[in-house]
């Protein structure tokens, strides 16, 4: 053992941060530089498995957009409208979304609602009980493509009665 045990702890710190690699911002999905095919199948299997985790997935409408300020930057705040359940049950209430924190990959948590635009709709994973905390993705309508979400979406449709 060294003569002294502080310095050795000091060194060995110094090699495993010189050795340690540098981490990237990575997107959640990653589809670059792959074919389409490749691309669309990856988009798929990703809303699969945020279908199969999910307590709770429903088609929430995005308003009340509030730029806020974070340590580090800025970001923003959201109302999600829950109004059709996909999987489990329809929150009763709006959900209030916001990005908590920025990192070097820009302000986190990374939902598409928190980047949308007043109105515009989107498909909202959630965990136990809804609440800010508890929604794991958000997907804009357009973007959908899981045929298992896609078929809740015909079949809720045709369960809702007609608007009068």
């Amino acid at each position: 053992m060294p003569a002294n045990p502080r310095r050795a702890w000091l060194l060995a710190a110094a090699f495993t941060v010189v050795a340690t690699p540098t981490l990237a911002c990575e997107p959640a999905n990653p589809v670059s530089q792959a074919s389409p095919d490749l691309a669309a199948e990856r988009v798929r299997n990703h809303q699969a498995e945020m279908w199969a985790r999910a307590d709770a997935v429903f088609l929430s409408e995005a308003s009340a957009f509030e730029r806020i300020a974070l340590p580090g930057g800025n970001g923003f705040s959201a109302t999600l409208s829950p109004s059709l359940a996909l999987k489990g049950d329809l929150p009763a209430e709006r959900i209030a979304v916001r990005h908590s924190t920025v990192t070097s990959c820009g302000p986190i948590p990374f939902l598409d609602a928190l980047a949308g635009r007043e109105g515009e709709w989107f498909v909202t994973y959630v965990r136990r009980l809804p609440s800010g905390l508890s929604v794991d993705a958000t997907v804009p309508v357009q973007d959908l493509v899981d045929p298992e979400a896609l078929h809740a979406w015909t079949k809720g449709y045709a369960a809702e009665p007609p608007a009068t």
